[in-house]
């Protein structure tokens, strides 16, 4: 690039950052400028799909407390009478158990009464005259023991309390690029609503100008003529620019809100009148490489958790197929005096019991076996698919980054050699060596050029924050 067209280039650029002054009476404080970390702000703050999204947790949380649940203790009694009949009788029981998430022994203990008359085949409900406590254990030594349904649903939710973190992380991310789209979509409207606004007046500020000269004779009638449907259209122009700047604001009012957590649509007045200048470089470095992608977003490592629950549930499955041997210890002692016609009631006894139970047809368990093991072939492949997308999603954006600033560079430069033009275009006019369809066919053509720069200054903005969302930022 030439010495002259670089210090066009940065003429221009430097017009596009020249705040636009508008013919209202100054005020004695000028508005705080809305800036891109409010909006973010007030995202965080008040949002409310995030604060939707934070509930994930909450969720979670509770479900972790359903399945720790599993190993509450649990009180179940019984009682029954029967007053009338051959034998009369009373029986009492009451028995408090705990599961434990050790092997998935369980403990117990409790109480039974068994007084009256009983019938030989019912007496071992019989007690001596203050009934018998007993405790003991019941050991899994194959199906439930390394695993069981109380652990195996503790440990998905406890996974699940930080699949819910990032889950609301990565709507976090998501939320936080929304905004930015929409804040840097109100300033570009707000760009184009002063460029709109300062055609009509270079058409405004001409018209009583060349309306004398018309008088005078200088200017054939057909110019105010002229002048006059540019001023119609130049209005029109700036309507369109205004209803743009409207819909814009209303748009970022759902990102942006209020302490009381309300859309509040911001007065143009608050919005930067220009962009900031963009950064000069998109090199790799440590923090946009995508290796760095990779680690930071938080898809990859909700789906190692999913993966995790998963390969739980493969495991419980597994060992659902296996033989059940329970082996039960229990200890006894009765209380009261011994009854004579029945010496056989000990005063304590202790005893070991095995409970085999042998699967004979296993389809259920099969079938959750299987359909774990697919969910986890599918949770692979969408982990693969992930990672390939980071990777593109990083590439993309640093290239509409790249090419932004190539924009911003060739369209600074066109909105420099347009206001030459303009310039020039203006000066033959008023000697009288050119004709207002001319005048104005340069300003507008400036002012497209100046909305061409507009948009390259906007597409640049929405790539920094695409990147730094693709980065995990």
């Amino acid at each position: 690039m030439t010495v002259p067209r670089l210090l066009r280039a940065i003429l221009s650029v430097a017009l596009l950052l020249v705040p636009f002054v508008s013919d209202a009476e100054p005020s004695a404080r000028e508005p705080d400028v809305l800036t891109l970390q409010t909006v973010l702000d007030s995202v965080e703050r008040s949002f409310p799909l995030l604060k939707s999204a934070e509930l994930e947790q909450a969720i979670a949380q509770g479900e972790t407390l359903s399945a720790e649940g599993g190993f509450d203790v649990s009180w179940k009694t019984r009682a029954t009478v029967m007053p009338v009949g051959y034998y009369e009788s009373v029986r009492a029981e009451s028995v408090v158990e705990k599961p434990t998430d050790l092997w998935g022994i369980s403990a117990f203990a409790g109480w039974k009464l068994g007084a009256g008359d009983f019938a030989v085949y019912d007496g071992k409900v019989q007690t001596l005259e203050f009934g018998e406590a007993r405790a003991g254990i019941n050991v899994p030594l194959w199906r439930n023991g390394p695993i069981d349904r109380r652990r195996a649903n503790l440990g998905r939710a406890l996974l699940g309390n930080e699949i819910a973190k990032l889950s609301v992380a990565q709507q976090r991310i998501e939320f936080r690029r929304a905004a930015s789209h929409r804040y840097w979509a109100c300033v570009a409207a707000g760009r184009r609503a002063a460029i709109a606004k300062a055609l009509l007046e270079n058409a405004v500020a001409r018209d009583a100008a060349i309306g004398e000269r018309v008088e005078r004779g200088d200017l054939a009638p057909v110019e105010q003529t002229d002048n006059a449907r540019a001023l119609a259209q130049r209005r029109a122009q700036l309507a369109a620019a205004e209803r743009g700047l409207e819909q814009a604001t209303i748009e970022l009012s759902l990102f942006y809100r209020g302490s009381d957590g309300k859309p509040k649509v911001v007065d143009a007045a608050v919005l930067p009148k220009s962009f900031p200048e963009h950064r000069v470089a998109d090199a790799p470095n440590e923090r946009l490489n995508i290796s760095n992608a990779i680690s930071r977003r938080p898809e990859l490592p909700k789906l190692q958790l999913q993966l995790k629950q998963n390969a739980i549930e493969v495991d419980w499955a597994k060992n659902q197929l296996a033989l059940g041997i329970d082996l039960q210890l229990a200890g006894s002692k009765g209380f009261g005096e011994p009854i004579a016609s029945r010496p056989d009631l000990s005063p304590g006894r202790f005893e070991a019991s095995i409970l085999i139970d042998v699967p004979i047809q296993t389809r259920t368990m099969r079938g959750k076996l299987e359909s774990a093991g697919a969910s986890g072939r599918r949770l692979e492949l969408q982990r693969d698919y992930v990672r390939d997308r980071i990777q593109a999603d990083v590439l993309d954006a640093r290239s509409s980054v790249r090419r932004a600033i190539d924009r911003i560079s060739a369209t600074g430069e066109e909105v420099a050699l347009a206001m030459e033009l303009q310039r020039a275009e203006q000066e033959r006019f008023e000697h009288g060596d050119s004709h207002l369809f001319f005048v104005n066919l340069r300003e507008q053509q400036t002012a497209e050029a100046e909305l061409r720069a507009v948009e390259s200054q906007v597409d640049y903005h929405r790539a920094v924050a695409d990147l730094e969302a693709a980065c995990g930022g």
